[in-house]
């Protein structure tokens, strides 16, 4: 193992380069909290897909046909056969236009609720992207910040600062210069040089249910207001 001067130098710069990467991470999650949002964005065709229109008009049908024969069978009972039938036949229509009349108000009404979620997720999405391009600046600001902080290393190199510290730590090498030597050879030689940025990093999970349990249902406050303005 390198001598305690050694580690200490590897661990300094560790360190600063842990501090890009929470910049890095920062950056990610909000990235996949804009793409979580965009999940609850939905034009009207959709709207009117999960409305079914089509099997609740069947079912008011169903329900208009059972009400025109309860009122032919009324009809009939204090009248004749024929005004019975109209009788029937008026309820038939009559049904079937107040249900027509009432699942159109209902769908209209989800349309127009899905214009309000669109806004609100919207202005959640653009807030966010405004924080995400600032995150970016910090991020770049202080990777140039780096390159004068890094005393032994190249800043191409930050993401393989844990080699170079296992390096010193096995013995492998004696100083934080014959570490980062070491590892530009052993780079060159096994032909990873696509490697040498952070692509070893672990991407952060995008599970659509822990995305959800992370950052919360979106539409809460869209819903609070729309009860205030109902209020």
């Amino acid at each position: 193992m390198a001598d305690k001067k050694e580690l200490d130098r590897v661990n300094r710069v560790a360190d600063l380069i842990d501090r890009y990467y929470q910049f890095e991470d920062a950056v990610d999650v909000n990235k996949q909290n804009i793409e979580y949002l965009k999940t609850y964005i939905h034009d009207g065709d959709y709207v009117e897909q999960n409305f079914d229109m089509k099997s609740k008009f069947l079912r008011d049908i169903a329900i208009s046909a059972g009400v025109a024969v309860v009122a032919f069978a009324v009809g009939l009972l204090f009248t004749n056969l024929i005004i019975g039938g109209i009788i029937g036949v008026a309820a038939l229509i009559v049904c079937i236009i107040v249900f027509k009349a009432i699942a159109t108000a209902r769908l209209n009404a989800k349309k127009q609720e899905q214009v309000e979620v669109n806004t609100g997720i919207t202005e959640q999405i653009e807030v966010l992207e405004k924080r995400t391009k600032q995150m970016e600046k910090q991020r770049e600001d202080y990777k140039k910040g780096l390159e004068s902080r890094l005393d032994f290393l190249s800043v191409d190199y930050i993401g393989n600062i844990g080699t170079v510290k296992e390096y010193l730590e096995k013995g492998e090498a004696e100083t934080c210069e014959d570490a980062v030597a070491l590892l530009e050879q052993n780079m060159m030689m096994a032909k990873l040089s696509d490697a040498m940025n952070k692509s070893a990093r672990k991407p952060l999970d995008m599970d659509y249910n822990q995305q959800k349990e992370k950052f919360g249902d979106p539409l809460a406050a869209i819903k609070e207001r729309r009860k205030k303005k109902r209020n």
